[in-house]
């Protein structure tokens, strides 16, 4: 009785965490179709910083690279959005404290961390769906 209770729980928690997911993809369609920054990093290191500045968000690439984007100081209206695909390489992301970050990640063979804070308070979300083969994508 409880392997069958089990294999029902799994797919009931599959069906949830999707629907949670196909949000932050849809967020991400539609704000790539009002364009958003590319930032590329191949067999480099880029490092960015948005003090000051409005931010909607972001293509971040790293293929055998580094890429670190710093958003304590940026101007996040209500929404913003980040795609990021890490290859062989690392993606850091700073996220402002009055930020609330929702991610959605496909890793193989490599990870998404998110080690930022949630702040219920506030209303402004990021949310960044991230791609890991043999990377990983930090977000602090």
């Amino acid at each position: 009785m409880i392997i069958p209770l089990i294999f029902v729980a799994i797919g009931l928690s599959m069906i949830f965490n999707e629907t949670i997911k196909s949000k932050i993809s849809s967020k991400v369609k539609e704000a790539s179709k009002n364009g958003l920054e590319n930032i590329t990093a191949t067999f480099a290191g880029q490092k960015v910083n948005k003090d000051c500045e409005e931010f909607k968000g972001a293509n971040l690439d790293a293929v055998f690279g580094s890429v670190s984007l710093d958003l304590r100081k940026a101007e996040i209206s209500k929404e913003a959005v980040i795609k990021a695909s890490s290859i062989f390489g690392g993606i850091e992301i700073f996220v402002p404290q009055n930020v609330n970050v929702k991610v959605k990640s496909t890793p193989i063979f490599g990870g998404v961390t998110n080690k930022s804070l949630t702040n219920k308070d506030n209303d402004t979300t990021l949310y960044i769906e991230a791609f890991c083969m043999f990377g990983g994508v930090d977000i602090k």
